[in-house]
């Protein structure tokens, strides 16, 4: 299987291609700015089967809407969150729909699933530290949930916990806002553990 990432150049990108790569998928790179290993975010999406949308809030809404000819029938990984920093302290600006719905309204046929906002970008990118967690991930497609659960469990040391429908990712994407607050409160990089399954 081969996995893109759209917007893979900062610490979450690159921690999901290389923890990815270390299981042996082959991981295509786009950029904006194409340069050495990284290629178009057109010919990203063309030549995956799977792609993470690895972009900020704010872009989410032009960048899918300029790819969605090229995600169409793709499995995509909304891992956007709706953080805001206010006074110096995280915290979540969620607009009515989420980020994840946004992206499947802009790329219609596209198969979305919202995934990760609980794993620490900066963890991510330490390839050899162990995620020690669960992770939540939500979508409207069957197939592409069991895909992208296959994924996640192979970058968390935990299992992937399947949160419902799409629009569960409205109170997903606001999670990372609270650990992010635990972590300035205890200076630690913290993860979930779903109990009781």
């Amino acid at each position: 299987m081969r996995i893109g990432i759209v917007g893979g150049s900062g610490d979450f990108g690159q921690g999901v291609a290389g923890r990815l790569r270390a299981h042996g998928h082959d991981v295509v790179i786009g950029s904006r700015t194409p340069r050495d290993d990284f290629v178009s975010n057109a010919e990203c999406c063309e030549r995956s089967d799977v792609v993470f949308l690895s972009i900020p809030a704010e872009s989410v809404r032009p960048i899918t809407r300029e790819l969605s000819r090229h995600l169409a029938a793709k499995v995509v990984v909304s891992v956007a969150t709706s953080v805001v920093f206010r006074d110096g302290h995280p915290t979540a600006d969620p607009g009515r729909t989420s980020l994840a719905e946004l992206t499947q309204r802009e790329a219609a046929d596209a198969r979305v699933v919202a995934a990760l906002h609980t794993v620490s970008a900066r963890l991510l990118a330490r390839l050899d530290h162990e995620l020690d967690e669960d992770t939540l991930y939500c979508g409207g497609d069957e197939e592409a949930k069991a895909v992208v659960a296959d994924l996640c469990s192979q970058l968390v040391g935990g299992r992937a916990v399947d949160a419902g429908p799409l629009e569960s990712a409205r109170w997903l994407e606001t999670l990372t806002a609270v650990l992010l607050n635990v972590n300035r409160r205890y200076r630690k990089n913290t993860g979930i553990r779903i109990t009781g399954l």
